[in-house]
């Protein structure tokens, strides 16, 4: 009785360490995998670095932030402009408070990411008006449930001219790619210096175009050539005075924007060609 018990408190033994053993060898095969996983994922982000570093390439941590509040901007400001607003008894379209920020993220984007991205914003903002002016007719055109009353409403505020909308998405367009084009190339003439003379040189004569170009899409023939040359001038002054006032807070932003990124992009190598679909910067790291 003794021997058995003994023999079976050796087997018990034998069981115990074995399975301890056993243990042992898959918390060290979990602990092996656990470091390979460690390993492959530090292993990734130094092979993606050293593509990046080997290749020049960078890529941009907050441009898809500054790329979307454009194409917001933009797009708002082109809602907004149904509606009349009265500031210190000087009457705007709601759009005017609006559409000077989409002008400042434009000129943000040239000077901080290179006209390659400026032009990838552009045309992103472009469709996405292009977007919301084709779906919106396509909802305008389906009959209206009996139980809503608000047609005449939605007609007037969310389907505005068509002549107006497109005077708007072609001037803008044309406007903002030469903004970009000139603020591109004053920056290498310049070799980087004079940022707010950059900024209000090139967006002056930008919205200049932009202005006359809306002003004779939208109402030429429509009302009087007198009243239609007296809005003109009175459009620009107001947006030459908006421009002034926020270019401390384009140039505050654009300096951190650099810092952040760390980057200093010059387009010496890139085709000017608003319809490229190259969107690459091989910059230094610095």
């Amino acid at each position: 009785m003794i021997t058995i018990k003994n023999n079976n408190i050796y087997t018990k033994n034998i069981n115990s360490h074995t399975l301890r053993s056993e243990n042992r060898l898959i918390e060290l095969k979990l602990n092996q995998l656990s470091c390979c996983r460690i390993l492959y994922k530090q292993f990734s982000r130094i092979s993606v670095k050293a593509s990046y570093l080997m290749n020049n390439i960078k890529p941009f941590k907050y441009f898809f932030i500054i790329l979307m509040l454009f194409s917001a901007t933009w797009l708002t400001s082109n809602i907004a402009a149904v509606k009349l607003v009265s500031i210190f008894g000087i009457t705007l379209t709601g759009g005017f408070l609006i559409f000077p920020l989409a002008t400042m993220f434009s000129s943000i984007l040239v000077e901080v990411y290179g006209y390659k991205s400026s032009r990838q914003a552009i045309w992103s903002g472009f469709i996405l008006n292009i977007s919301f002016i084709f779906f919106l007719n396509i909802v305008n055109f389906i009959p209206s449930s009996p139980y809503w009353d608000l047609d005449k409403q939605f007609n007037n505020i969310l389907v505005p001219e068509t002549r107006i909308i497109i005077a708007s998405l072609i001037s803008f367009l044309l406007s903002d790619f030469l903004n970009s084009y000139l603020m591109a190339k004053i920056k290498i003439k310049s070799y980087g210096k004079s940022l707010l003379k950059r900024i209000f040189v090139s967006y002056s004569l930008s919205f200049s175009i932009d202005i006359i170009l809306f002003m004779l899409l939208a109402f030429y023939g429509s009302i009087p050539d007198l009243l239609l040359a007296k809005l003109v001038f009175a459009v620009y002054f107001q947006k030459l005075i908006c421009q002034i006032i926020l270019l401390p807070l384009i140039f505050y932003l654009i300096t951190l924007l650099k810092s952040l990124e760390g980057i200093e992009i010059y387009d010496y190598d890139t085709q000017f060609n608003p319809f490229s679909i190259d969107n690459e910067y091989r910059v230094d790291w610095i």
